[in-house]
């Protein structure tokens, strides 16, 4: 009964959205691994080349996080989750071999760092934020920053063969096992005082959504996080988590009568009933569909089975939150509505890059393989900066935006960096099923 509801469900949410779609092969192989190699070369100029040598701190380690007035990289904080996707992303350009000792000593700075002044030998976990040099500032622990900890340190073994950094990337998971995994509801508790005892103070700050609540954002990156865990490990409960993950990013966050996800939710999963809660956004929701889409492939489910929830999402924020003028995708809208914040956000425009071209290689349907290269033509022509880096926000037009940072604690390489090295991969892949 509930998967004959289900299909029932993505059949009317696909009908009830007209986005013109045709079958045709858009470009020939040749092109297609041309736009291949300018990815790379992209991914390794506006993202690797900003940030290495310039934001490693030499003196304490780690990374700086922040430009100052002359654009020079500095900072007094370090805040867990750039930290680690930091460490992320260089370990990934080490293990493809783009500059690999430079990047693999880069990706050490950040795994000591990590490992020695992060990483909470009595309480299990990973602190907030601490101070430049190592110093606790927020002794304070949130399961979407411990899920970036996982990332970065899978990343790390990949491209270092370092054993230890996968057993740290374990025992974060069984902390976030033993202290965060909500038995009684699914799904994972996210902020907690240093010994693990949940906040539920509502003058305390949540970082990532509300305090005692729980977010489809944190919920969508502990899922990337333990399927990067478990290609890494084959580890049955990881598998079993992953496998819950899955289902709540499909399922339990999606609105009821729409295909599209909120964020905020009580703890028992009850909506939070809120006009700032009650709105889509169009970046998590195309990043959602591609990591799905990767996540359950790792444990044998079948694409098809997921391909019309899939397109129902996807489609849903190409009705609402795609430029079809200028290319690219909006922040936010009302449910049911077509954006209202139409803000270019880089993030944004990252995840969209990947989902096009992943949903072009699921559906073979054009039009989204033509919005792949808008939104690359807008991010060639206005998200990234002369100066090195991408611009964090943009006008919808391209013009300049208010937010005129190029990194910061939230911004750093992971998002844009990942998306041109993915993106370069299935172009590959398309030209080689041509």
């Amino acid at each position: 009964m509930y998967r004959k509801s289900f299909l029932l469900f993505a059949i009317a949410i696909a009908l009830s959205i007209s986005v013109p779609f045709t079958f045709a092969q858009p470009a020939s192989s040749s092109i297609l691994r041309e736009l291949a190699d300018e990815c790379r070369g992209l991914a390794q100029s506006s993202v690797l080349d900003f940030y290495l040598p310039d934001c490693l701190d030499q003196e304490f380690g780690g990374y700086l996080e922040e430009l100052n007035a002359t654009g020079k990289f500095t900072g007094e904080s370090k805040f867990l989750t750039l930290q680690a996707r930091q460490l992320w992303m260089f370990s990934v350009f080490a293990d493809r071999d783009v500059r690999r000792d430079e990047c693999l000593a880069a990706a050490k700075s950040g795994y000591d760092f990590l490992i020695q002044h992060f990483f909470d030998r009595d309480q299990g976990g990973c602190f907030n934020q601490l101070h430049r040099d190592g110093s606790v500032k927020d002794n304070r622990k949130h399961a979407y920053l411990n899920s970036f900890a996982i990332y970065g340190l899978v990343a790390y073994y990949r491209a270092s063969g370092e054993k230890d950094a996968l057993q740290y990337a374990m025992k974060i998971f069984e902390s976030l096992e033993d202290h965060a995994y909500d038995r009684d509801h699914g799904g994972y508790r996210e902020m907690f005082y240093s010994d693990w005892t949940p906040i539920t103070d509502a003058k305390e700050s949540g970082l990532v959504g509300a305090v005692n609540t729980k977010t489809y954002n944190t919920h969508l990156h502990l899922m990337e996080s333990f399927a990067d865990l478990y290609r890494a490990t084959q580890d049955p409960l990881v598998e079993k988590r992953l496998a819950e993950l899955i289902a709540i990013n499909i399922r339990t966050v999606q609105y009821p009568s729409l295909a599209c996800n909120i964020d905020g939710w009580k703890i028992d999963w009850t909506i939070i009933q809120s006009p700032t809660n009650l709105r889509a956004s169009f970046g998590h929701d195309v990043e959602c569909a591609w990591l799905v889409l990767d996540a359950a492939k790792l444990i044998g489910w079948q694409e098809p089975l997921l391909q019309s929830w899939a397109t129902a999402m996807v489609d849903y924020s190409m009705a609402h939150g795609y430029d079809s003028t200028h290319g690219g995708f909006y922040y936010t809208g009302s449910l049911g509505e077509n954006a209202s914040d139409r803000h270019k956000e880089w993030w944004v425009q990252a995840e969209a890059m990947v989902c096009m071209l992943d949903m072009y290689r699921l559906t073979s349907k054009s039009g989204y393989y033509e919005a792949f290269k808008q939104t690359f033509a807008f991010v060639k022509e206005h998200q990234i900066a002369p100066q090195g880096g991408w611009w964090a926000s943009r006008e919808a037009d391209g013009s300049p935006s208010p937010n005129r940072s190029r990194t910061s604690m939230w911004q750093g390489g992971y998002h844009n960096a990942r998306a041109l090295l993915r993106c370069a991969d299935l172009l590959d892949q398309l030209a080689e099923q041509n």
